[in-house]
């Protein structure tokens, strides 16, 4: 294969098939990492604090070469699209989020932090999207900002736990409807569907047509707002008992 085929990814050697085998193991993949960091959970809390710092700061070095070779590779072979490549996708903010308060310390953002990894990943795993797998950098791509980034999102609660306040669940909900208020004018001025603003991916209705009956933007403040207290209740039950030193 051509290094250009890999990132342009017109060739498609090995289609993806939603509910296939690989949509299934990355699935199990992403579940079984995130069990493995909810039983090691002490240990990692445990880390040194100079560990703690060197393995976020690798973490989002990852995320970062991941979306420098994005746009590097998508501007030398001539097929950046506008349309779906824009840093306006919510996993790929809370990537560039991560990378923001990592990079610079900004520790007050860790409860905000918590949250994004799950919000921006978890619907996309559910219904992942790529053209083909294995041999195309967009699968890779994806992999990485939404599969590895989820769990890379719970170690990193684990090694800096802070107690989550209603004001930071409130602020968090507030910035993202102003986004997607953003997002709504801007997707209507340039034909573009960034946060699915303009309509769910006709994939997904196939899948479930009931979701036809709906407003999108019902759809998707139910969805996230039901992430968020799940969440919420977790990483507050977790902190709780890490000050305790009842976790085992």
């Amino acid at each position: 294969m051509k290094l250009k085929e890999f990132f342009v990814d017109k060739n498609v050697v090995i289609p993806f098939k939603l509910w296939g085998k690989t949509h299934l193991f990355l699935i199990l993949f992403v579940l079984v990492g995130l069990l493995l960091v909810y039983f090691h959970r002490k240990r990692i809390y445990c880390i040194s604090s100079k560990n703690k710092r060197r393995i976020a700061f690798v973490f989002a070095s990852i995320l970062l070469l991941n979306m420098v070779v994005l746009y590097v590779s998508s501007f030398a072979y001539d097929c950046f699209d506008y349309k779906t490549m824009l840093p306006f996708h919510l996993c790929y903010l809370a990537n560039y989020f991560y990378m923001f308060v990592i990079f610079f310390k900004k520790e007050n953002l860790y409860p905000y932090l918590y949250f994004l990894p799950f919000l921006g990943s978890v619907p996309a795993i559910i219904f992942f999207d790529v053209v083909s797998v294995w041999e195309s950098f967009n699968f890779y791509l994806y992999l990485i900002s939404h599969h590895l980034f989820i769990i890379m999102g719970l170690i990193t609660f684990y090694m800096y736990p802070r107690k989550i306040k209603y004001r930071h669940v409130f602020r968090l909900i507030l910035v993202l409807g102003g986004i997607y208020l953003f997002m709504v004018g801007f997707n209507q001025t340039f034909g573009t569907n960034y946060f699915f603003s303009e309509g769910i991916p006709p994939f997904i209705l196939e899948m479930l047509p009931i979701l036809n009956k709906f407003p999108v933007s019902l759809i998707l403040v139910l969805m996230e707002i039901l992430i968020i207290w799940v969440l919420y209740t977790f990483f507050n039950r977790q902190v709780c008992l890490l000050k305790k030193g009842s976790m085992i």
